[in-house]
């Protein structure tokens, strides 16, 4: 009687470690993936060096920054790339986007991301070919004119950076 007991408790002890340790991980990154889709949408990176792993990089830009708002440290560097999706399974796949009025990407590669937020003027966004909350879109594998953008901080500061 005790064996059986010990049998049933060691099998429902390796079933739930089953469960939470492998079924629910795959689950959870299965409805992730999937649910949302990634691979539908446009993509850009975060720094050059990750550009130029996916071999999408073109070029760096030059840029100014004309008031950092007093946030010390701050490092900004902007960049061109061509746009891309994800792969429809990994991440790490990258598709260029071929078919797109605008196949490049303006991204750039910052620190302070918890602190600041950047974000392109109005008159920026005109000049721009299409945006969206972080990046901006060009027709050209380069910029037709002089961009800016505005550093905002926790406290209401703000500074400017001409990207040309």
């Amino acid at each position: 009687m005790m064996k059986k007991g010990f049998k049933y408790l060691i099998i429902g002890t390796i079933s739930i470690l089953f469960f939470v340790y492998i079924f629910l991980p795959f689950a959870s990154n299965y409805i992730g993936w999937y649910g949302y889709s990634k691979w539908k949408y446009r993509h850009g990176t975060d720094s050059i060096q990750m550009s130029k792993n996916r071999n999408i990089f073109i070029k760096q830009l030059n840029y100014k920054i004309i008031d950092s708002a007093g946030f010390k440290n701050f490092r900004f560097t902007p960049y061109l790339e061509k746009g891309f999706k994800y792969g429809k399974h990994f991440s790490e796949d990258t598709r260029i986007i071929q078919n797109s009025s605008y196949p490049y990407n303006i991204c750039y590669e910052r620190n302070l991301k918890d602190s600041i937020v950047l974000r392109f003027t109005e008159d920026s966004v005109k000049k721009l070919d299409s945006s969206d909350v972080v990046w901006g879109y060009s027709k050209t594998p380069y910029l037709k004119d002089t961009l800016m953008l505005i550093i905002e901080g926790p406290r209401e500061h703000a500074g400017l950076i001409k990207i040309w």
